[in-house]
């Protein structure tokens, strides 16, 4: 008989401190839309081509930088604030990368999410990098450079607090990626095709603090 008070006490102190968290939704996400780091407000927007229905938005603060109307002081900034003093020149893959985050920037760069299939939406902080290939290894950033394809990759992270409908109080993180980003001068936007995934579910709920007493008091 003790052994079996024992065992529910253990069970009953297990129950008090472990909250079982919903199954995983796992998406793979492709995603459509413009935007440039060379106008001002920094919007990228779009679609979703698959994974979620809906649409998406990525921005980040650019009030420092210079005004897009001088699109050679603007592209300079960014270029001397973000690659330059990030080369890598390892033989055969010689590059800068640009990261773009809460460090780099006043505050990290905001993801939304607004989906119909399912209906809500999701957003948090988006850190991003961008990857330079120096093609001619010479640490000289060339026009042919400057103007191909580059890659992206980005990281998501879902803040709780700010989800709607489906989304309420879901927590997450996901990993996209493009490798056809480019610089173009404003009026021109970029024209992007992102894919990744996202992993979502919903957030552990706090557990009442008790005491190893007050447990045992509740078969006594």
């Amino acid at each position: 008989m003790k052994r079996l008070t024992f065992a529910a006490v253990v069970l009953a102190f297990a129950l008090l401190v472990v909250q079982t968290a919903a199954a995983d939704d796992s998406y793979m996400i492709g995603m459509q839309g413009v935007g440039s780091l060379m106008k001002s407000p920094v919007v990228y927007s779009g679609n979703f081509m698959f994974g979620l229905v809906g649409t998406w938005e990525i921005s980040l603060v650019d009030s420092m930088w210079p005004d897009p109307a001088d699109s050679t002081a603007r592209f300079d900034y960014i270029w001397e604030t973000f690659f330059a003093d990030n080369y890598i020149d390892t033989w055969g893959a010689e590059s800068w990368t640009g990261h773009f985050d809460g460090v780099t920037l006043m505050a990290p760069p905001h993801f939304r999410f607004d989906t119909i299939s399912p209906a809500g939406a999701i957003e948090g902080d988006i850190t991003f990098s961008i990857l330079v290939r120096d093609w001619y290894a010479d640490e000289i950033l060339s026009q042919q450079e400057k103007h191909h394809n580059l890659n992206l990759s980005a990281t998501l992270s879902v803040n709780p607090d700010l989800g709607e409908g489906y989304f309420e109080e879901t927590c997450g993180h996901g990993s996209v990626s493009s490798g056809n980003f480019n610089f173009h001068n404003p009026p021109m936007d970029d024209d992007l095709q992102i894919v990744g995934q996202l992993q979502t579910y919903t957030c552990p709920s706090p557990v009442e603090e008790t005491t190893w007493g007050a447990v045992k008091a509740l078969f006594q």
